[in-house]
């Protein structure tokens, strides 16, 4: 009888889904930005500010690419900056404990721009995950 349920029990364990090297869960993360989301889009205030999320399932992660308005920036690795990367008017910074916070400059209503776009990719390896920002002028 005992033989019988360890055999059970190796026979249930190795039906289980076998995770594959690359197999890996999506980021998962809580919004704690206050931005509203508009078709999967953050709106920004033209007065900018520091927006805060926390990624649920993966603590390490770091940045793989800002594009703002179609101009990349790319961590250089060398320099150590794939957890605090800046493009012309936005900061990107991971850190520790999952937490990632992204920071917009004021868009001035002086400024030709009605609007900028902002798209943030991150990476823990394997996963990718993008943020996309919409920053609007006042004038709007």
């Amino acid at each position: 009888m005992l033989l019988m349920l360890a055999l059970a029990g190796i026979t249930l364990n190795s039906c289980e889904k076998q995770r594959l090297d690359g197999d890996w869960d999506p980021m998962e993360w809580n919004d704690e930005s206050g931005l509203a989301r508009v078709d999967n889009v953050y709106q920004v205030p033209a007065s900018g500010g520091s927006y805060k999320f926390h990624c649920k399932n993966y603590d390490y992660f770091w940045i793989s690419s800002i594009e703002e308005d179609g101009q990349f920036f790319v961590p250089d690795l060398e320099n150590n900056d794939w957890k605090d990367l800046s493009g012309q008017w936005t900061r990107v910074q991971c850190l520790p404990d999952g937490d990632l916070v992204v920071t917009f400059e004021p868009l001035s209503f002086f400024s030709s721009a009605s609007d900028r776009t902002m798209n943030l990719s991150v990476t823990a390896g394997d996963i990718f995950d993008n943020f996309r920002f919409v920053q609007k002028n006042n004038t709007n």
